[in-house]
């Protein structure tokens, strides 16, 4: 979960500090109120393209920097282990964009290439846009987004379900197998 989010000369932005509360986050506002300049800045955090455009006008760059608790996320602590990171409950991402538009990517301070640090992007934050609904409408979703406001209880109590539906579908298929032999029979 997004913690804290630090932008400072990106695009019309000198320097702004978020601090995000538990839950669900929703930015509202007027037009023009940089709403969106927040999600671009968010988006190019977690991996997104980058462009010089970004960088404020008489600024040699951006700096965007995030800080994550990444606590109960198993499949982030085995990727960052996979790549070599170290792995904790919190977690900084931070990236610097130039005027000459290369940038520069940081994983608790590791530098890190754009592929690795949107592959770590992708498993922390889910950004949704005004007409970014169609992933609710898609049922296969439902349980997935359910399921990630489970805590440890539930966690448990969902893995034994799973262990025994699994043993009464073998039950099942093992009647059914009996009954179809019993009818050739």
């Amino acid at each position: 979960m997004l913690q804290e989010i630090s932008i400072k000369n990106f695009a019309i932005i000198e320097e702004i500090h978020i601090s995000f509360e538990n839950g669900m986050t929703i930015l509202t506002g007027e037009t023009g109120a940089g709403k969106s300049i927040i999600i671009d800045a968010m988006g190019l955090l977690l991996g997104g393209r980058s462009s010089s455009d970004f960088v404020r006008t008489g600024k040699d760059k951006a700096e965007i920097e995030g800080l994550f608790f990444a606590e109960e996320n198993k499949e982030l602590e085995r990727r960052l282990e996979d790549l070599g990171l170290e792995s904790s409950s919190e977690l900084i991402l931070r990236r610097d964009i130039f005027a000459n538009g290369r940038s520069v990517c940081r994983v608790n301070g590791q530098m890190v290439n754009l592929a690795t640090l949107r592959e770590i992007g992708e498993l922390l934050v889910d950004i949704h846009g005004q007409h970014d609904n169609q992933e609710l409408m898609n049922a296969k979703h439902h349980l997935r987004l359910l399921d990630e406001f489970g805590d440890e209880t539930f966690e448990q109590i969902k893995s034994e379900y799973q262990i025994k539906f699994e043993h009464y579908k073998k039950i099942r298929q093992a009647l059914e197998t009996r009954q179809k032999n019993e009818q050739e029979f």
